[in-house]
């Protein structure tokens, strides 16, 4: 949620119990400009109010909505590298276990050199020698270290990726004592909280966190490789919440809710959520047919529709008939109508609505 607050308080208008809390970047800006005070942070430091006339507006294009939030993401834990390290030496500890396993002859064809033993002396060495790229797991990190964290443009996991990570997972990360540890087993590490973040990060978009155990990571652990926090301090901060864990006493929502809010997790793109989803198929239905049909296409796929639904539509029908674009406002009150995402659907049917 945006957080401002409405001048009319004066002295107050900072207090919590006056805070005007907003969904959509749309009804933000109209705020702001109507010279409300914006909570803002750098993605660092706390949030904090500021006036209107301490910003600078800035009317530029960008490719994607989800590359506003980029300026202000958090910072990632670590760097590329620390993960790329920590899969060398990963890489190494399997090696090791194929060489117990069946021979120096096959560890050295996967790791694509000779290796005289696998000594403590010489594991550093080993993995300095290997070529990250020859390994697919290589492009998965990458790719996991991406969706994770976002430290920079980039699409989230497609379900090609999800299924190799998955498959990664369960062939790596597994309760067995190596030859050589690997830092796929040790929690918090960056190739370890790289993999189980981004693996759950896509539970979280394909709706099935915490409901489909494909992979038994243990729930703690995967909140904590979302958040950054450890998971003695997930277990009391839900617990200090009022939030359980035990599966008859779950609730899904209110959990994700609390995973997303916290100050370290990067958030959701809007491709991520079922809203944003949502908003294409809708924005789809309105390229593709005409207005009336659209919404009766529309309205017969909204699972619970919304008391208001019927007088939102009313307005972009009227609308239209004028030849005239909906405005924002009626826009996110037909989004919040249907359970789409307001943002997306206001920059498309405005696109899609505009003369010529």
């Amino acid at each position: 949620m945006f957080v401002l607050a409405d001048p009319a308080h004066g002295a107050q208008r900072h207090h919590k119990d006056n805070a005007v809390l907003v969904s959509s970047y749309s009804e933000a800006l109209e705020l702001v400009r109507r010279g409300y005070p914006i909570r803002m942070s750098d993605g660092r430091s706390p949030a904090s109010l500021v006036s209107p006339a301490s910003l600078q507006f800035v009317d530029a294009p960008v490719e994607h909505f989800d590359n506003l939030w980029t300026y202000t993401m958090p910072d990632p834990p670590f760097a590329l590298q620390a993960v790329m390290d920590d899969l060398r030496e990963h890489l190494v500890s399997q090696a090791a276990d194929l060489q117990r396993i069946a021979s120096m002859d096959a560890a050295t064809a996967f790791l694509g050199f000779e290796v005289e033993d696998f000594s403590d002396y010489n594991h550093k060495k080993i993995g300095e020698k290997l070529n990250l790229d020859a390994f697919n797991i290589t492009r998965i990190a990458r790719r996991a270290y991406e969706s994770a964290f976002r430290p920079w443009p980039c699409e989230a996991l497609d379900l090609d990726d999800a299924d190799e990570l998955e498959q990664i997972l369960c062939g790596s990360m597994v309760r067995f004592s190596r030859r050589y540890g690997s830092p796929l087993d040790r929690e918090g590490s960056p190739l370890n909280r790289t993999v189980l973040a981004a693996y759950n990060r896509w539970r979280i978009a394909d709706g099935c966190f915490y409901v489909n155990d494909n992979v038994d990571l243990g729930t703690t652990e995967a909140i904590g490789a979302l958040t950054g926090m450890p998971v003695t301090a997930v277990r009391n901060a839900l617990s200090r919440d009022g939030l359980s864990l035990v599966k008859s006493k779950i609730d899904n929502n209110a959990l994700l809710d609390w995973i997303t809010s916290r100050r370290n997790f990067a958030p959701l793109r809007q491709s991520e959520t079922s809203s944003g989803t949502w908003a294409w198929v809708v924005i789809h239905e309105f390229k593709s047919s005409p207005l009336d049909k659209a919404l009766a296409n529309i309205r017969s796929q909204v699972t619970k529709p919304s008391p208001d639904l019927d007088a939102a539509e009313r307005a972009i029908i009227a609308r239209r008939a004028a030849r005239q674009l909906p405005n924002w406002a009626e826009l996110r009150r037909y989004a919040a109508a249907i359970g789409a995402a307001p943002d997306d659907l206001i920059l498309n049917l405005t696109d899609i609505w505009s003369p010529g």
